[in-house]
């Protein structure tokens, strides 16, 4: 067998241990009580017996740290000693509840009395190392492995790949694994899907698919469920034919899917608006024999209330209650959330106290998702009242909860409140982000308060947060309506320099405020200079523009406006009508322009 070369270890084992006990460790007491776990059933146990218990306790879980102690300590005074495989099991038992600190000192313990360990052992130890972030000195435990004759098998290196992996070393974890198929060391089905895994979570999806494929052509084929993960991954990257072109590949070599590649595939084909692919996958899994399960219905659910379609995602909950699969909180959200999109609050109110009448306790997604229907309503006291109930159970509302509070608070014209829920949130709820400071930013110019606004865009600048395109347009807006047209020129002239592209409504904005003013010709040459730097213009921005010149008395520009506007294919608002009628009466030889301003006029 191919050894992995010492020097390539760069840490000691001794320096491994130096590290844990500075980190904390606490020696483990040389005798627990005497009344152990284990106690209860044998006063003196057999090794056999003691050794089976201790299997059994394993596959079970050890739910207690003094028990899983209690029994090592009774282990070390049996004579003979138990197996090493069942220490392993009892550290194996503690590292999973990751008690770190104990595995090492129970290790030495070990030490002392001379129980010697084995590439199990030394594994358990990695794994501790690992979950500490520390695979560097897991390294040095593989060193310790070699330097005692001992083959490392595919579980010391997986989990070696998977620290690596925790610390975001992925090249190190790919490098790791190119060496074990190079050499003797044979990588398994978890080896591989450790780092499939986490490449696929981590949005590597092409380093992915190339590691699948180098799965393919050796002697550990993948599995459904490492098709699974990538096949996922390329749905979330919105790469639906390939998914579906890997799913098709994986069913021709004798791999059945299961539930879980065809709700990854539902989910991107629903999102993608495939759903005659969805339907059909989802029948051909029912024909199959495969059952879906909550997460799949959740995702029809979603899906069907994303498109506005709540009566549909209604009866999907009901077919799915009655095949005996219960809905979760994430199906219920989901409802929830289609209604509180079509403002049907109170059909959202039903299914959340149903959810709460089955048993289910609502989480902060929950509650935030019934206040953004109440905001959406209009209803920001019921809002507010959902809001206290949530916090007095002991829910912490996130950033999303709080921006929907402020947004609402803002638009019902509430900003006093608006500003003591934001001076709240700073003080010990969540991070505000971008999204906050511009509700915020917006609140303060509407209520013109100019200066505060300027100082909030410093502190957005103090917090290394970058403004973007809606925090200027809400300065500008504010600028413009308190007559400040210069201060908003030089606002609007310093985007680009600071990376930011103005968008329709920004150029509306700037071109309101100069019409405002009555400069209807610099209002113009915003209108082409707009279209030449690729931003076209819309209905606002004509209606603007026309009315502008109506209220200077400039008819005929107006109508030669209001003709580029119908030209164009854009619909008048009402004031703009009256001048429309005017025109088409001079127009009436202009056959074609009559046609297509009659169409405009009938949508």
């Amino acid at each position: 067998m191919t050894m992995m070369p010492r020097s390539a270890v760069s840490l000691t084992t001794g320096r491994a241990f130096a590290f844990a006990s500075s980190n904390g460790t606490i020696p483990i007491p040389m005798h627990s009580p005497s009344f152990t776990l284990f106690s209860l059933f044998h006063s003196k146990p057999s090794k056999s017996q003691f050794e089976t218990f201790v299997k059994e306790q394993s596959k079970s879980g050890i739910s207690k740290l003094d028990d899983a102690v209690d029994l090592f300590d009774q282990a070390v005074q049996m004579q003979p000693l138990p197996s090493i495989f069942t220490f392993n099991q009892l550290l194996g038992a503690i590292v999973r509840a990751k008690h770190y600190d104990t595995v090492f000192s129970l290790y030495r313990r070990m030490g002392l009395l001379r129980i010697a360990p084995d590439v199990s052992t030394l594994t358990i130890l990695i794994n501790c190392f690992c979950g500490l972030r520390r695979v560097d000195f897991g390294f040095s435990v593989l060193g310790n492995i070699l330097k005692r004759g001992y083959a490392p098998d595919a579980v010391t290196f997986t989990t070696l790949i998977k620290g690596l992996c925790k610390e975001d070393k992925i090249a190190q974890a790919l490098e790791l694994l190119n060496k074990m198929v190079e050499t003797e060391y044979q990588a398994d089905v978890i080896t591989y899907g450790t780092i499939i895994n986490w490449l696929c979570k981590t949005g590597n999806t092409a380093t992915a698919v190339r590691v699948l494929r180098k799965m393919e052509k050796g002697s550990c084929k993948p599995s459904v469920v490492v098709y699974s993960m990538v096949i996922d991954s390329l749905c979330k990257d919105k790469l639906v034919t390939e998914a579906l072109e890997l799913f098709l590949e994986m069913t021709s070599k004798g791999i059945p899917p299961d539930v879980v590649t065809y709700s990854c595939l539902i989910h991107g084909l629903c999102n993608s608006d495939q759903w005659k692919e969805a339907t059909r996958l989802f029948n051909e899994m029912v024909d199959r024999k495969i059952s879906p399960d909550v997460i799949t219905f959740s995702i029809l659910v979603d899906a069907l209330c994303k498109e506005g379609m709540t009566a549909e995602a209604q009866g999907v909950l009901e077919v799915m209650i009655h095949r005996g699969e219960e809905p979760n909180t994430v199906t219920y959200n989901a409802l929830m959330d289609g209604y509180c999109l079509q403002g049907q609050i109170d059909e959202a109110k039903k299914i959340f106290h149903t959810m709460v009448s089955k048993g289910h306790a609502p989480d902060a997604v929950n509650y935030s998702t019934l206040i953004n229907g109440y905001c959406k309503c209009r209803m920001i006291d019921e809002a507010m009242w959902l809001f206290t109930e949530m916090c007095s159970k002991g829910l912490v509302p996130d950033t999303i909860t709080y921006n929907t509070l402020l947004s609402g608070l803002c638009q019902m014209g509430r900003f006093l409140v608006a500003q003591r829920l934001f001076n709240e949130m700073q003080a010990c709820g969540p991070c505000p982000n971008i999204i906050t400071y511009n509700i915020m930013l917006d609140g303060l110019c509407k209520n013109q308060c100019l200066a505060e606004a300027i100082a909030l865009l410093h502190v957005i600048e103090d917090m290394k947060l970058e403004p973007d395109i809606i925090t200027y347009n809400s300065l500008i807006d504010g600028m413009c309506k308190a007559g400040k047209l210069e201060v908003a020129r030089e606002l609007f002239c310093s985007l680009t320099a600071k990376g930011l592209q103005p968008t329709v409504n920004t150029y509306n904005i700037i071109i309101n405020g100069l019409c405002h003013e009555g400069l209807l010709d610099e209002a113009k040459e915003m209108l082409v200079k707009m279209e030449e730097n690729g931003c076209l213009p819309d209905n606002v921005t004509f209606d603007t523009i026309v009315q502008g010149f109506l209220q200077k008395n400039q008819n005929l520009e107006a109508m030669k406006l209001l003709r580029n506007m119908v030209e164009r294919g854009f619909i008048p608002n009402e004031p703009n009508l009256p001048i429309l009628v005017d025109l088409l009466s001079q127009e009436g030889k202009d056959h074609a322009f009559l046609k297509k301003a009659s169409k405009v006029c009938l949508k």
